[in-house]
């Protein structure tokens, strides 16, 4: 079977702006049935693949019927999140997709490409195949492909676009969100691509148990180098962009001349329970706001006992916010690095950093392109591995900043940052102006909350 050198890349989605099952195309396909979604496309994704270069007039040909027929849409590498609007007038009508050169119309480019993952059904790269692109924390959920956990048994791999000079390392997980026993498999900057013919055939024996993905060797893009804020926590004064929220009380911050300190007590969390009802939302944060794109990026200390429990957090509110952090040593989750998506109520993992459980000190960085948020975590601040990405909505503004965490019943943390830092790209940091925390106004949501809080006291106090 010849090796296909893809020059697109193109991301599918059954629902607008990027949500819903979620596929990739990087060879023609005849009748879109054959990969799980017809007439169901409603948004979509382009890359630049490793071979574009060759033909930069390359796109994207979406047909409204089998076998390229019908209506036609080209499209050239950019993000398209909704086919519905009148421009295109193409949502849930896509029944094949075709590629071919045409007159050059550039949409604007999304997300780097360091590795492309060819898995198959059957040995000998024969079946049903899935492209990863990114890491997938469970193969039985519908955004990596439910019939494809525990059913790969052949794996091809070739460099993207965006191959890092050190190399990759794509590990294979036996177990969702990546636990179980692993498999490594090692791509050098000196290698074209990689097959692995027959996973049962190796010592590990990993045929038909694979049920997460990760790849490592990412690094933050370099698109966000201006430093438009940072606090070094010299000093005993608040910086006037942040906010102080500890909602129950049961948390402190300080800053200890060149890091902040927080601790936190047992019980004190940021999460709705397994199911959305209970858990806690009292776990104490530092925030600023921040509009538009940006990364932010901290450094932690690690001590050895493990205390820290806490990270970066980007929060619109109680029920839209993402967490990277660093967990505790007590911890069930052992001192891991986990990007989460917190979002309705309901909780995903969306990835984890690899190698870091031990680091004695860690950088964490967030970015934010439009709605698509990415994740990293670094021993050294220098060589950047991705934790996960994840699509929310929260508008243009938005909260960001730093938060720790007791959860359940380990001993208290104690969290310690050495800096927060803020990066606009080139083009827009002249324009950046921070934003002043107003201490004085108390948003409808707080109220409600110190309300429900006096309630609760005064119930404790009768009884």
């Amino acid at each position: 079977m010849p090796i296909v050198i893809p020059r697109l890349v193109t991301e599918v989605f059954q629902h607008t702006n990027f949500r819903g099952r979620m596929g990739y195309v990087i060879e023609p396909v005849q009748h879109t049935r054959h990969i799980g979604f017809q007439d169901n496309i409603s948004s979509l994704r382009i890359y630049k693949g490793p071979n574009f270069s060759s033909n930069p007039n390359y796109k994207v040909i979406l047909y409204q019927h089998a076998n390229f027929r019908g209506k036609k849409l080209a499209l050239g590498p950019g993000f398209y999140p909704n086919l519905h609007d009148t421009a295109y007038n193409f949502a849930d009508r896509i029944s094949s997709i075709n590629f071919g050169s045409t007159l050059e119309v550039v949409g604007p480019e999304w997300g780097t490409i360091p590795l492309i993952v060819d898995c198959y059904e059957h040995t000998e790269f024969r079946g049903r195949k899935i492209t990863i692109l990114r890491d997938i924390a469970n193969l039985r959920d519908a955004q990596g492909g439910t019939w494809f956990e525990d059913r790969i048994s052949s794996i091809r791999l070739f460099k993207g676009p965006d191959f890092p000079p050190h190399g990759v390392d794509v590990v294979f997980y036996e177990h969702p969100e990546f636990e179980g026993a692993s498999l490594s498999v090692r791509m050098e900057p000196m290698e074209y691509k990689k097959e692995l013919p027959n996973l049962h055939l190796l010592p590990q024996n990993f045929g038909d148990s694979i049920s997460a993905i990760k790849i490592e060797g990412w690094a933050s893009s370099g698109e966000f180098t201006e430093m438009v804020f940072e606090d070094e926590f010299i000093g005993n004064q608040m910086r006037p962009e942040w906010r102080w929220e500890d909602p129950k009380g049961g948390g402190s911050w300080a800053e200890r001349q060149g890091y902040l300190e927080m601790h936190t007590e047992p019980g004190q969390d940021l999460w709705h329970g397994a199911s959305g009802r209970g858990g806690d939302m009292s776990a104490p944060r530092l925030l600023m706001e921040v509009v538009g794109d940006f990364a932010i990026e901290t450094r932690m200390r690690i001590s050895p006992q493990q205390r820290e429990h806490g990270g970066l957090l980007i929060w619109k509110n109680p029920t839209r916010f993402l967490r990277l952090e660093k967990t505790s040593g007590p911890h069930a989750f052992r001192g891991d690095v986990r990007f989460e998506r917190h979002v309705n109520r309901a909780f995903h993992l969306r990835g984890r950093g690899g190698g870091l459980r031990n680091a004695r000190e860690l950088f964490l960085r967030m970015e934010r392109r439009g709605n698509q948020f990415s994740a990293f975590a670094s021993g050294d601040g220098i060589q950047w591995q991705s934790c996960g990405q994840t699509n929310v909505g929260m508008g243009n503004q938005v909260n960001v900043g730093l938060h720790a965490l007791c959860p359940g019943n380990i001993p208290p943390t104690l969290t310690r940052f050495d800096f927060f830092r803020v990066f606009k790209r080139k083009s827009e940091a002249a324009e950046y102006r921070p934003i002043i925390a107003q201490r004085d106004e108390v948003s409808d949501e707080e109220r409600e909350r110190q309300i429900a809080d006096r309630r609760g006291r005064a119930m404790r106090d009768l009884i």
